[in-house]
């Protein structure tokens, strides 16, 4: 899954935002920060960056998304269609599953990165050289997704198997949630 989201990421870049700085080095040297599963506030992650260029990486890869959501977008409502029929949820709503979601997955770490957050991230790390891949995991490891979906349309079916981390891709409701989710956060990145 992990491999599949950074494919998937790589893919909506144009061939010019993989060229970071003058360097004729073209190795990628990532580094993989899980912030899904731990929030990181933004600071944090500045001074992981300044660290990063110091060391010589190229790359960060953001794990928003990895068992718990921690990057909310501003407008998080959702709609989608289901066997002719309309679903959809308000921002609040969404926004509201989602935190409880990543409570339900852990009450060690809290917190969620907001648009204005992770857009002076993004530029931070531009400045230093530092492109940012970010990261949502899809059909696993989506707890607080999962989690935030089954509240939200009131259907305990979208798992797989009983599993608290990942969707039913046979399941047309999980589809569509899961796929209305990514569309976009796939959109918000697709410009930066």
């Amino acid at each position: 899954a992990i491999l599949l989201s950074l494919v998937l990421m790589l893919s909506l870049l144009p061939a010019s935002a993989l060229a970071v700085g003058d360097s004729a080095d073209t190795t990628m040297r990532v580094f993989h920060l899980d912030c899904g599963r731990k929030y990181f506030t933004e600071q944090q992650i500045k001074n992981l960056i300044d660290q990063m260029a110091e060391d010589g990486y190229n790359y960060l890869e953001l794990a928003v998304g990895n068992d718990g959501l921690r990057f909310l977008l501003k407008d998080m409502s959702l709609s989608y269609s289901v066997d002719g029929t309309e679903r959809s949820f308000t921002s609040d709503e969404v926004t509201s599953a989602v935190r409880a979601g990543n409570l339900s997955y852990t009450t060690a770490s809290t917190g969620e990165l907001s648009e204005k957050e992770m857009g002076s991230i993004i530029s931070y790390a531009t400045e230093r050289g530092i492109g940012v891949i970010p990261l949502v995991n899809t059909p696993g490891h989506m707890d607080a997704i999962l989690y935030a979906a089954e509240s939200l349309t009131e259907n305990n079916n979208l798992d797989y198997s009983g599993s608290v981390r990942t969707i039913d891709v046979a399941n047309a409701e999980a589809v569509a949630f899961t796929k209305a989710l990514l569309d976009k956060y796939i959109t918000y990145f697709s410009d930066k």
